[in-house]
């Protein structure tokens, strides 16, 4: 048994951890990414904390350009791994997933192939070039997994579980995702840069009323208050399992919801507004093009950096309200992590590790041969009740508890 991981940044670095304490199940590992000293780094970390199970089987790291099909058919076809984590950002999606396809070789990812603010890819476009992968998959007789981390990932498993076990009928999918942890920076983002800016700068699309909704990205908003964090405002995104949850799990209206502070808003704001989320390419004096984005990308943090003193909880939330046996109901099915247990655990913070340890838990339902099947599928298709079962083992849990019924006060900032 082997498993090739792809990626190496904070996403990558726990899914590498978790894997490596599963390795009596997953057999060799091999770590991949343009840049291998970020491999071997994880690779040190993970001897330094002692999370391999079985030193018998090997651990190592390769170099890989993840754009480049043809490099990447290659390498699967030199490691011949039962399965493809694709722990790298979602542009590389679609290489991935074609470089799986030629080798006939299964493949799990935690988010969505688009960037959700290009022309095209947003939310009611989400997912359409992967899930054009279904018959190519199906034909090859390979499991894709799509969407395996927390959010998209988790909240989707309790929206599937929420729907086998708690409605008969569902009017509204609220998916909420709180950081209450503190860094001390005056502002990093927790995951990689460029796909954290691309992501929260796009119009919010949401399902209401049969048809897609659209409005400016920090414009909808109401204040929740979540289990162990408190009171929190939370403003309406597009996010990848918006799309897929209306896809598979029937709803009136679905909606994804994450909390920003104001001090993150005035930031955002400021470099919005002078350009440098951009990613078109400017010119210097010198004539040399930069894209804004990459030039903030290389002045923020390394958001790895930011684990070590990181103190605070999140909590990540599916809030479903519906009726069951034609009694109106409301459940809460959430998370809370803990920034200084992640870093305990395996070196880095909370939010790379509510990916990664669900990334893993998948994996192992793969391995496990409780999540196999010929094509593409969505977390939310497959069935809910292992992984739930499996998710505390590998190292978080999760919690349900029934609400007053009653739709969220939502507050409209245009």
């Amino acid at each position: 048994m082997s498993l090739l991981q792809i990626g190496a940044g904070g996403v990558g670095w726990v899914i590498a951890h978790k894997a490596a304490k599963h390795n009596d199940v997953f057999g060799d590992i091999t770590l991949a990414s343009r840049t291998q000293d970020k491999c071997d780094r994880i690779i040190h970390s993970i001897h330094r904390k002692q999370n391999v199970k079985n030193a018998s089987y090997d651990l190592s790291s390769r170099v890989v350009d993840a754009n480049n099909i043809s490099e990447l058919v290659a390498l699967i076809r030199e490691i011949q791994p039962d399965l493809v984590i694709n722990a790298g950002p979602p542009w590389i999606n679609i290489a991935i997933m074609e470089a799986c396809y030629q080798t006939k070789t299964s493949y799990l990812d935690t988010s969505v192939a688009t960037d959700l603010c290009s022309e095209g890819q947003q939310v009611p476009n989400a997912y359409d070039p992967q899930w054009a992968f279904r018959e190519k998959f199906s034909e090859a007789g390979i499991t894709g997994i799509l969407g395996a981390g927390f959010d998209p990932g988790v909240v989707s498993v309790f929206a599937a579980y929420a729907t086998k076990h708690l409605f008969d009928e569902i009017d509204s999918i609220d998916v909420m995702d709180v950081n209450a942890g503190d860094h001390g920076k005056k502002f990093a983002t927790n995951f990689d840069p460029e796909t954290n800016m691309l992501e929260i700068q796009g119009d919010s699309f949401y399902w209401e009323n049969n048809q897609w909704q659209q409005v400016p990205c920090h414009t909808r908003s109401l204040m929740f208050d979540f289990p162990l964090v408190g009171q929190h405002q939370v403003y309406s995104m597009a996010h990848d399992e918006v799309r897929s949850l209306k896809e598979f799990i029937p709803a009136k209206r679905i909606e994804f919801w994450m909390g920003f502070s104001d001090q993150y808003l005035t930031y955002f704001n400021c470099f919005r507004d002078i350009g440098l989320l951009s990613v078109n390419s400017v010119k210097l004096e010198d004539g040399r093009l930069v894209e804004p984005l990459k030039v903030l990308k290389a002045l923020l943090p390394d958001p790895t950096s930011l684990a070590e003193g990181y103190t605070g909880k999140t909590c990540i939330a599916t809030w479903v309200q519906g009726t069951k046996e034609g009694k109106a109901r409301s459940f809460l099915l959430y998370n809370n992590a803990d920034h200084e247990v992640a870093y305990d655990d395996v070196e880095h913070q909370a939010i790379a590790y509510t990916t990664g340890v669900p990334a893993i838990t998948a994996t192992l339902m793969y391995f496990h041969g409780q999540w196999r099947g010929q094509g593409v599928f969505n977390i939310e298709q497959l069935n809910p009740d292992p992984f739930l079962e499996m998710m505390p083992t590998v190292g978080l849990d999760w919690h349900c508890i029934e609400l007053p019924v009653g739709q969220p006060n939502i507050i409209d900032l245009n």
